[in-house]
């Protein structure tokens, strides 16, 4: 034994091999936590707004046209029932009627006839369009 004289004693090694477990443990349950509620979060259901189409949108427009403004009134008028309906029966014959109201600086206020005229197509597009 005396040959062994060159062994030396015991060494203390410091041990992190539990801070190691519990940091890896922590990391993976907080990165379960995290998948869970990415996914409760995208089952979950939206709200979503409900999206109006363009014809919704012209009818709305056609239904809130002022007969007070003669000059927007026709304008909004012809556009709008371009859009939703341009073979209409009797529309065509009305447009170049309500041309008189268009491109003049000062236009007259819209008769009644035309008045009654448009809002006779207006019911009637809107109604063909509901159904």
């Amino acid at each position: 034994m005396e040959e062994l004289k060159d062994i030396k004693g015991l060494v203390d090694v410091p041990d992190d091999s539990l801070m190691h477990l519990l940091l890896s443990l922590g990391g993976g349950v907080l990165l379960i936590v995290l998948l869970l509620g990415l996914l409760w979060w995208r089952r979950k259901p939206k709200r979503r707004r409900q999206r109006i189409s363009p014809q919704e949108r012209a009818k709305a427009q056609l239904q809130a046209i002022d007969f007070a403004d003669t000059k927007e009134s026709v304008y909004a008028f012809s556009e709008t029932t371009q859009q939703l309906n341009p073979h209409h029966q009797g529309l065509q014959e009305l447009l170049k009627e309500l041309e008189q109201y268009k491109y003049q600086r000062e236009v007259p206020r819209l008769s009644e006839e035309h008045k009654a005229s448009m809002k006779k197509i207006i019911k009637e597009i809107t109604n063909a369009n509901e159904s």
